[in-house]
């Protein structure tokens, strides 16, 4: 803090700067630099109360404020890295645990960072917890997240970065995932249809993504993680090698733990063969997409359809639509499996029930049997009003 004078380059005249720079005792990050320049000493010193002032307010607001959540994290990094130990259950905590920790909570809380914690409330816990849920992870990877979020809380609030004893925005918060048994989102033929012409003709950055999903039968992960090196044009077909781990934004081996062939259909190949000449997507060949990458891909995709006026379904309805249509169409349930990925034939059941080919045609016989007797009633009864007339 001071007043210290100053050869002006534009006049060549003297003048004069107040400068503060205080920081906080309580958090040594909170720090404030203020400057004033002047024509007079006079009125330097006079801005120099000034800017104390302003600068002892802006740094008693901020510690009112407490720590931000980024604070928190980047201390847990510390501490980890330092004793290779997690800082909560002293347990032992190795590189890859540490990165996946860090990585995981840094990513599913980017919108936290800037935040004091004593601000995250409920409301920020179920937003990325439905976030979570909506990216199609499973529920273990939900519940992971979940306590990952509440250990480094807790973190906080043992090493005093906390001051308030409140709880972690994600406690006590219900992971409520989809119920297999109830009747799934799905889009007829002629709403696919609509979708794809809608999103092609408003040029809409998600239409090639929809696209590839639709017609073959990829999961989120999956298409996020296609490289244009398993995309084979000459022989038509996708090799689904990989997937994308969304807590760690690593790429992985598949759900089902193997890879897979998808064929390519021959009026989603110009969309494919235009996705591997472009430039900005590196070695991947759909799009980076920040919702996508922020697990947003369901809420885009539901306001696309409400907007367009069909079914509002999420991302991975794509994946129902794909299975169900394909076996209305008569392909063999195993092809459909193979294609899709599918290992469990129970999960896979719901599509068949979906599409319901097993019971299609299954009541024609029974004209045989009704509706020729009421026919038969109907003439006689006719015949015999006509005898009577």
């Amino acid at each position: 803090m001071g007043v210290r004078p100053y050869i002006c380059k534009k006049t060549g005249n003297t003048r004069f700067e107040a400068y503060v720079n205080l920081r906080s005792k309580i958090d040594k990050t909170v720090r404030c630099q203020k400057y004033k320049k002047v024509d007079t000493e006079r009125e330097a010193k006079k801005w120099e109360k000034k800017l104390i002032r302003e600068a002892s307010e802006y740094i008693a607001s901020q510690e009112v404020r407490g720590n931000a959540w980024g604070r928190i994290i980047d201390l847990f990094e510390y501490e980890t890295k330092k004793y290779n130990r997690n800082p909560v259950s002293l347990k032992q905590m190795g590189d890859k645990a540490q990165k996946n920790a860090l990585s995981m909570v840094r990513n599913w809380t980017e919108d936290w960072l800037d935040i004091p914690a004593k601000e995250l409330t409920s409301y920020h816990g179920k937003s990325l917890i439905k976030r979570a849920i909506d990216a199609e992870l499973t529920e273990n990877s939900v519940k992971r997240i979940k306590g990952t979020v509440n250990s480094f809380w807790t973190f906080g609030v043992q090493e005093g970065i906390i001051l308030e004893n409140i709880k972690s925005p994600v406690y006590g918060i219900p992971i409520d995932m989809p119920n297999e048994d109830k009747l799934p989102e799905i889009l007829t033929v002629d709403e696919v249809r609509y979708l794809l012409a809608k999103a092609k003709e408003a040029n809409h950055p998600w239409y090639p993504i929809w696209a590839v999903a639709l017609m073959t039968g990829m999961r989120s992960s999956e298409l996020y993680a296609l490289r244009k090196e398993n995309v084979h044009l000459q022989e038509g077909i996708i090799r689904i090698c990989e997937s994308w781990d969304w807590e760690t934004f690593q790429s992985k081996s598949t759900k089902a733990g193997y890879w897979r062939t998808a064929p390519i259909a021959d009026s989603l190949m110009p969309i494919v063969v235009d996705l591997m000449q472009r430039k900005d997507t590196g070695d991947f060949l759909l799009p980076r997409i920040y919702e996508w990458t922020k697990g947003y891909q369901a809420l885009v995709l539901r306001q696309f359809c409400e907007e367009i006026g069909i079914t509002s379904v999420r991302f991975h309805t794509l994946r129902a639509c794909f299975a169900t249509h394909l076996l209305s169409s008569g392909v063999p349930e195993t092809t459909v499996m193979r294609i899709g990925g599918w290992k469990n034939f129970k999960t896979f059941q719901i599509y068949i029930r979906l599409a319901g080919t097993r019971e299609k045609g299954a009541t024609n016989d029974l004209g045989k049997i009704f509706i020729p007797n009421e026919i038969a009633a109907m003439q006689h009864i006719a015949s015999a009003y006509n005898e009577v007339a």
